[in-house]
């Protein structure tokens, strides 16, 4: 059977060769593995260290390649590069032998050879000085493994200062946090369920519905199993909050896979009202209705539906709250999934814009009079955020940024919420990058 290492080197190239989420690939080479608690963790820290790295790794070992090395070699090289940097626990002699020992085992003699050789002369001579990098940007890029253009973008958008700290923020590990289901209980009382089975957990820091785990796996509980929680990050359960919708209301939840923010509002709902969620995929319909299975909730109406179009299925103001968690770049989740670094492409962002700018013009007219819009994206780029605000604010002048947003968030948000638009970047709360803008629709 394969080892951690062995493991590691195939979910790098399913991710860089092959294409695949970091966080699916890992998962299914995990479950299908008989290693032991701590080789999984081994293997998961492999993983997303030599992904969250893989630039400056490359930077350092290219050098030594000489046009010659390709594909799964290159890979293991920088993932026995990234042991000898960066764990400390590793000894060099060890992690090179294991790299050799894998590179026979999969590809003959000959290439152990090669990479013995490779990682021998790369511990012989200094490594390329990142000093030597005479422009701002591209030194910092280099250092925290992000692409030049998101550098530079960022930057100019928001400074070098908070640009280094969003870098840095990127390749910090990540906590799982929770979001307790109220309909269940309370936070205090899935505590006390959690520590029974051995998770260790401390109350999050901006949502009262959060807890971070700080031990365990907190997926194979039972509490799991019972609906007691939903896996979200801290920024993302702010939405809901910013929504606070009304009891024996009707919500619009216009791009709701997987189900976070849709369970999140049914759940405030106590049951009552109705939440419609719509996606334009058929697996991730099913994604969303086992969510709302498994959380127990009877308040959410879930169909298969493209954004762009659900004024084919709805009257005007049929909606008394309109979510709209838009598809975006997805530049505030990078310390989740580190791959987007590698394979996110400026012009990404036009198309996804387009979407953005599509989706907002069709739902406008399903907001109620007096109701809300709520706009929010997982991203950091302002013309994703508050410039699409902006736009849609010039196109829809019966809709107006909702100043009371600043009663309904944490008071550590006061001073951006009560503009009626909040804006999170990695690292300020130990959260993921988020955008939230609050709308209500005012009669002219």
């Amino acid at each position: 059977m394969a080892n951690a290492r062995e493991l590691a080197l195939q979910t790098l190239t399913d991710i860089l060769i092959n294409g695949a989420y970091s966080n699916h690939a890992l998962n299914e080479q995990i479950e299908k593995s008989d290693l032991t608690i701590q080789d999984k963790n081994f293997m998961t820290e492999l993983v997303y260290g030599t992904l969250q790295h893989q630039q400056l790794l490359n930077f350092y070992a290219t050098p030594f390649f000489n046009g010659k090395v390709k594909g799964w070699i290159r890979i293991l090289i920088q993932m026995t590069l990234y042991q000898i940097l960066y764990l400390d626990s590793v000894p060099e002699h060890a992690a090179i032998s294991e790299a050799v020992n894998i590179a026979k085992k999969r590809g003959g003699q000959f290439n152990g050879k090669l990479v013995n050789a490779i990682l021998r002369e790369m511990m012989r001579n200094p490594l390329s000085n990142l000093q030597e990098i005479e422009d701002d940007a591209e030194r910092l890029a280099t250092k925290t493994s992000h692409p030049l253009w998101l550098i530079k973008l960022w930057i100019k958008q928001f400074g070098m200062e908070k640009t280094e700290q969003m870098a840095n923020a990127n390749n910090e590990r990540v906590n799982v946090t929770i979001r307790v289901n109220g309909v269940k209980g309370t936070k205090e009382e899935l505590k006390q369920k959690l520590e029974e089975e051995g998770i260790q957990c401390r109350d999050g820091f901006l949502s009262p519905d959060a807890l971070v785990i700080t031990k365990g796996n907190v997926i194979k509980t039972k509490a799991f199993e019972q609906g007691w929680f939903y896996v979200q990050d801290e920024s993302s359960m702010l939405v809901s909050r910013a929504l606070k919708p009304k009891h024996h209301t009707k919500v619009l939840d216009t791009c709701s896979a997987p189900g976070g923010k849709t369970t999140h509002v049914a759940e405030m709902m106590r049951q009552t009202g109705m939440v419609y969620a719509h996606d334009i995929y058929p697996h991730k319909i099913k994604l969303i209705e086992d969510n709302v299975k498994r959380l127990g909730l009877k308040n959410v109406v879930v169909n298969l539906q493209d954004a762009t179009k659900l004024t084919e299925c709805y009257p005007s103001e049929s909606f008394d709250s309109v979510l709209v968690d838009a598809p975006c770049s997805g530049l505030g989740i990078l310390r989740r999934h580190p791959e987007v670094k590698i394979t996110k492409k400026p012009e990404d962002l036009d198309g996804v814009m387009a979407i953005q700018k599509e989706i907002l013009k069709t739902v406008a007219s399903l907001v109620k009079y007096g109701g809300t819009l709520l706009y929010s994206t997982c991203t950091v780029n302002r013309k994703e955020n508050d410039k699409m605000v902006e736009w849609f604010l010039r196109e829809h002048p019966e809709f107006k940024l909702d100043q009371t947003l600043v009663e309904r968030l944490p008071e550590v948000l006061n001073e951006q919420a009560s503009t009626g638009m909040v804006q999170l970047f990695p690292g300020d709360y130990q959260t993921d990058g988020f955008f939230i803008a609050c709308l209500k629709r005012e009669i002219l």
